[in-house]
């Protein structure tokens, strides 16, 4: 729940955006306005990519290792490693933009720290800014209770703000008492809507 990248934050703290930031949200919702809601890599059924994983409507899985700790979900089965066990990131001469980036991380009692870091330039959403390849971010994730996951998440990209923001999202654990409930592989290209003929 919540968690907007271009909304106004806790205490209706807005984002400050950079000029070609506001001129993207501009042109989007003019966008929007007349039906146009198109996205370079979605529309052409690619990953969704990172941050944009925070607010997928898909479920997700966590799975936690001695040296790594995977954030998966039923969108095209992506992962992301979070390597926990001591690592950098790699050498700057030997990064590349990724769809999810490298991201390092360690455990502070029962809170997982993590920082991200080698994104791709990429939209952020139909009709939404493009985040650039600076892009870095730090998120900490922790139970609340029982049925209850947090992620405070900070972003720096000085391509999109002219200072870090703030987001937050919540996820539910779903009930699976018969262990019925799984995690499928899907993938838009399934859906014929794209089609030209």
């Amino acid at each position: 729940t919540g968690g907007s990248f271009f909304s106004p934050g806790p205490g209706g703290i807005a984002p400050k955006f950079t000029a070609a930031a506001q001129a993207a949200l501009k042109q989007g919702a003019e966008n929007q306005s007349k039906g146009i809601e198109y996205d370079d890599n979605l529309s052409q059924c690619g990953p969704p990519g990172y941050p944009r994983w925070l607010v997928i409507p898909f479920l997700r899985e966590f799975i936690v290792r001695p040296e790594e700790t995977w954030l998966t979900s039923e969108t095209v089965n992506n992962v992301r490693r979070i390597y926990t066990d001591g690592r950098d990131h790699p050498p700057v001469e030997e990064r590349y933009p990724l769809y999810y980036g490298d991201s390092i991380g360690f455990w502070d009692a029962q809170k997982l720290v993590i920082h991200t870091n080698q994104l791709m330039e990429r939209s952020m959403g139909r009709n939404q800014p493009t985040q650039s390849d600076k892009m870095e971010t730090v998120e900490i994730w922790q139970s609340v209770n029982a049925t209850t996951v947090k992620a405070d998440v900070w972003i720096f990209d000085p391509g999109i703000y002219t200072e870090p923001w703030y987001v937050q999202r919540l996820y539910t654990k779903v009930p699976n008492e018969d262990t019925s409930l799984r995690i499928r592989y899907w993938n838009c290209n399934e859906n014929p809507n794209n089609d030209v003929i």
